[in-house]
């Protein structure tokens, strides 16, 4: 056997990995905080007190992992090497509530969760809602940046379906619409497009639900779309 072909050990490759690991940083984040221990595998107390939530038993610590949220116990470790930077999140709190996304099983460490936060966890697009499933009334759409509170007992229920679309009204005229955020140009390009007669340059108001003088709803001005709004765009150049 020539020198160039000399057989490798596989135990010397095992030992060269192991020194290598033993000189790099496994970076992982505790509520969007970037941390570093020099552990490959390291269990959740010690990420609670290296991230500064001590005592570590008074906390909850959740990993974000595969858009799913999962409680860790004290004792459980993790391998921050095996996808990369690993994300946590950690709350002050003795429990975990658990609630499902199209039947996936989550844990959270308090009783209630942003939406926009679980949107971002779950991957989900733009033209996508949770509904909040119930047994004893109409189910709900959750609407874009608002709270998704769990029952102190039993486990809440998502799905993510297809964001609704819903009516609106410009000049008395019916216009569809997504449910949510639009601005005031977007609904006009939207009412042209329906066949509403009016101009981009019109200036859009908004009558109140209550009564009262009407919303002037500038073109970039956000304006939460639910259905049933009633809106009248008018010509202010007409007479001049």
């Amino acid at each position: 056997m020539s020198p160039s072909s000399k057989r490798v050990n596989p135990m010397d490759t095992a030992v060269i990995k192991d020194s290598a690991d033993a000189r790099k940083t496994f970076r992982f984040t505790v509520n969007g905080i970037e941390y570093k221990s020099s552990d490959k595998e390291i269990d959740t107390r010690e990420i609670l007190n290296i991230s500064n939530h001590r005592p570590a038993d008074e906390h909850q610590l959740i990993r974000i992992a595969d858009r799913r949220t999962f409680a860790l116990d004290l004792e459980r470790k993790t391998d921050l090497s095996e996808k990369g930077d690993e994300a946590f999140r950690a709350f002050h709190s003795d429990r975990a509530f658990r609630f499902t996304v199209d039947g996936r099983g989550f844990d959270w460490g308090i009783n209630a969760i942003e939406e926009a936060e679980l949107r971002t966890i779950c991957e989900i697009g733009p033209d996508e809602v949770f509904k909040l499933e119930h047994e004893d009334m109409p189910d709900e759409i959750v609407d874009d940046g608002t709270k998704i509170d769990f029952a102190e007992k039993g486990t809440e229920r998502l799905r993510i379906v297809r964001r609704p679309d819903v009516t609106v009204t410009v000049n008395t005229k019916p216009v569809v619409l997504a449910r949510g955020w639009h601005k005031g140009r977007d609904i006009k390009v939207a009412a042209i497009a329906q066949g509403v007669n009016i101009k981009l340059d019109f200036v859009l108001d908004m009558e109140p639900v209550a009564g009262g003088d009407p919303k002037a709803i500038g073109d970039n001005d956000p304006i939460f779309i639910r259905g049933g709004e009633v809106f009248a765009a008018v010509d202010h150049h007409e007479d001049s």
